[in-house]
């Protein structure tokens, strides 16, 4: 029996019971003691196995931490996951060190059997997003700070229209992410009110120092019924009640994706559905619709039917052209 396979018996035992005598664990091994305690000294020197040692024999101190296993199916997916976005981070000590703990983890857990760290990165291939924005980790993880520490900060920040930059005095409240972009929702101290940010177009943060008196703003959560980040804000809150037909392919497409979260669908046939969605703009829900090209046809509302036409109108201006 190779060394291996007796560690996994030994692991195999605590599973069981959190409580062994050394003879107990010899006999179900059939091997010495000593080698017993050679296995349980591995255990807690390269695998922190906190396993104690007293008169009445070996026994975990505190058994639901023994060891952190992955057993379930979307537990092996989501170290898989955690590969993949590690890879987008680089080579920083923080990820390293974090690289190392789930290396031991891939080590101690059978479910894998044998199957190491590295080769979860062969598993998983990401294609990156169409359109995906950039990402600076800099800028993000100084905004996650200021967040956390209530801080009012100066950015650095360029408006999508324009080549030039411009100073901008907030105070951050949230980091969201739209169509595999990040965004910034902050409040403007000189607006007075909550403002969105791309975080592509911030180029710096510096902290400043909060005035006396100053108060901290509440985040606003105008983005619930928004279907991308344009949130036009109505102070009574009206929405659209969007209904889109799909035939063909998309209609069953539409039946494996979630595109907003107040989405329901209504299944007329096999390829064809209603999606309903409850939105406070119609703007990128124009533009979604058209990604459907003939395969959607708007029911409600008529709002939407009418920019639907009118980009078709200028749509055929310009190829006529």
């Amino acid at each position: 029996m190779s060394k291996s396979h007796r560690l996994y018996l030994v692991k195999s035992a605590f599973h069981e019971r959190g409580r062994w005598k050394a003879v107990e664990l010899a006999q179900r091994l059939e091997c010495s003691e000593k080698s017993i305690q050679r296995y349980v000294n591995e255990l807690r020197d390269h695998e922190r196995w906190p396993i104690e040692s007293g008169k009445d024999g070996y026994f975990l101190r505190e058994p639901s931490l023994a060891e952190a296993r992955i057993t379930a199916p979307q537990e092996v997916a989501a170290l898989a996951m955690a590969h993949e976005a590690l890879r987008l981070l680089g080579d920083s000590k923080l990820v390293l060190e974090i690289r190392s703990e789930l290396s031991r983890l891939c080590r101690r857990t059978e479910a894998l059997r044998g199957i190491g760290w590295d080769d979860l990165g062969e598993v998983i291939e990401q294609r990156p997003h169409s359109g995906l924005g950039s990402l600076n980790c800099d800028i993000h993880g100084k905004l996650t700070l200021a967040i956390l520490h209530e801080q009012i900060v100066n950015i650095r920040y360029r408006k999508l229209e324009d080549d030039h930059e411009f100073t901008r005095r907030i105070f951050p409240l949230r980091l969201i992410c739209r169509d595999q972009c990040w965004y910034l929702v902050a409040w403007d101290l000189k607006a007075e009110d909550q403002r969105t940010y791309a975080l592509p177009r911030i180029s710096e943060v510096n902290v400043q120092p909060t005035p006396e008196g100053f108060v901290v703003p509440e985040f606003e959560d105008r983005y619930q019924h928004a279907f991308g980040i344009w949130t036009p804000y109505s102070s009574d809150g009206s929405l659209y009640q969007v209904c889109v037909e799909l035939s063909g392919s998309w209609a069953r497409l539409a039946q494996e994706r979630c595109w907003h979260p107040s989405q329901r669908l209504e299944k007329l046939a096999p390829d064809r559905v209603r999606v309903h969605l409850e939105v406070c703009e119609l703007v990128e829900v124009k533009s979604w619709v058209l990604s459907f090209g003939s395969a959607a046809t708007v029911i409600t509302p008529t709002e939407l039917r009418e920019l639907i036409c009118e980009e078709l109108n200028r749509l055929r201006s310009t190829y006529d052209a």
